[in-house]
């Protein structure tokens, strides 16, 4: 990450726990996504929001929540293509932590600022038959 830049970077959450909430493995069933601004290395604001619930649209749905909160990153274990080109689509740009790697919100953010955080490929993207690689 730019040492520079001011974003505001989601980590979808199962729990409203802000940084000490447990991270949700997948992106589009979170029941909540932990919003947290970073100016750098610094941790700003951090706020807590519910997803949207996941009927027709499916993953689109938080997709456009989160780029109207003017999110410019996530934190996943898991997310499938149409949501993920989506993201490109909306300037969010996607990385991966596994949960072992980062269980909480707190490690995935420590983990982003300090710049250990790969960006998702397509190659690791979920196919929806249950052979997600998380």
């Amino acid at each position: 990450m730019e040492t520079n830049k001011k974003t505001i970077l989601a980590v979808p959450s199962d729990t409203d726990d802000g940084l000490e909430g447990r991270r949700s493995d997948h992106f589009g069933h979170c029941p909540y996504f932990t919003l947290v601004e970073i100016n750098g290395d610094q941790v700003g604001a951090v706020r807590v929001m519910a997803n949207i619930a996941h009927g027709q649209g499916g993953c689109m749905k938080p997709v456009g929540l989160l780029a109207e909160e003017g999110v410019g990153a996530l934190v996943s274990g898991g997310m499938g293509r149409g949501p993920f080109l989506r993201m490109q689509e909306n300037g969010i740009s996607v990385y991966y932590a596994d949960l072992v790697q980062c269980p909480d919100v707190k490690s995935a953010v420590g983990a982003f600022v300090d710049g250990r955080l790969p960006r998702f490929e397509m190659g690791q993207l979920c196919t929806g038959s249950g052979n997600c690689h998380h």
